[in-house]
C-alpha cells in the first residue's frame, strides 16, 4: 500500500499545522479508525539544523476510508484554521491540492485514493 504524503502551503510553521491536521484526522470517529500518519523529513537534515524539518505527513488508509470522507475531514480542518492553508496530497504519481470546498477537489481526492501504483510513475491529478 502507497502511503498518501501531505502537505501544508503558506505557512509560518509547516510542523505545528501538520501536527494540528494528523491530530485532527485520528481524531475524527469516521476517519481516525482508518487511518495510521507519521510526521516525517521529505528531505535530509541540513548541516545548519539541528534536526530534521518535518514537512509532511505519511498517511497510511486502510480500504475502509472513502476519498470523500478524507477530504471532509480535511476540509474542515482547514475551515477552521487561521488562514486556511492549502494542503497538498500526493500519492504516488497523483496529486492534489485542496485550496477551496468544491466536488472537483472531492473528486479527485477519491481518486487518489482509490489509485494503485502505475508504471511509469503517472503524473498529476
Amino acid at each position: 500500500m502507497t502511503p498518501i504524503e501531505i502537505r501544508v502551503h503558506d505557512v509560518t510553521d509547516p510542523e505545528a499545522e501538520l501536527r494540528s491536521l494528523l491530530r485532527w484526522l485520528t481524531a475524527d470517529e469516521d476517519v481516525g479508525p482508518a487511518v495510521h500518519g507519521t510526521l516525517a523529513g521529505s528531505e535530509p537534515a541540513r548541516p545548519d539544523h539541528l534536526g530534521t524539518l518535518i514537512d509532511i505527513i505519511s498517511l497510511v488508509v486502510s480500504g475502509t476510508l472513502s476519498g470523500a470522507q478524507l477530504a471532509f475531514a480535511v476540509g474542515e480542518w482547514r475551515a477552521h484554521r487561521r488562514g486556511a492553508p492549502r494542503v497538498t496530497l500526493r500519492k504516488g504519481g497523483l496529486e492534489v491540492e485542496v485550496d477551496g470546498r468544491d466536488t472537483e477537489a472531492l473528486r479527485r481526492i477519491t481518486e487518489l485514493l482509490e489509485s494503485e501504483e502505475r508504471p511509469g510513475g503517472g503524473g498529476t491529478a
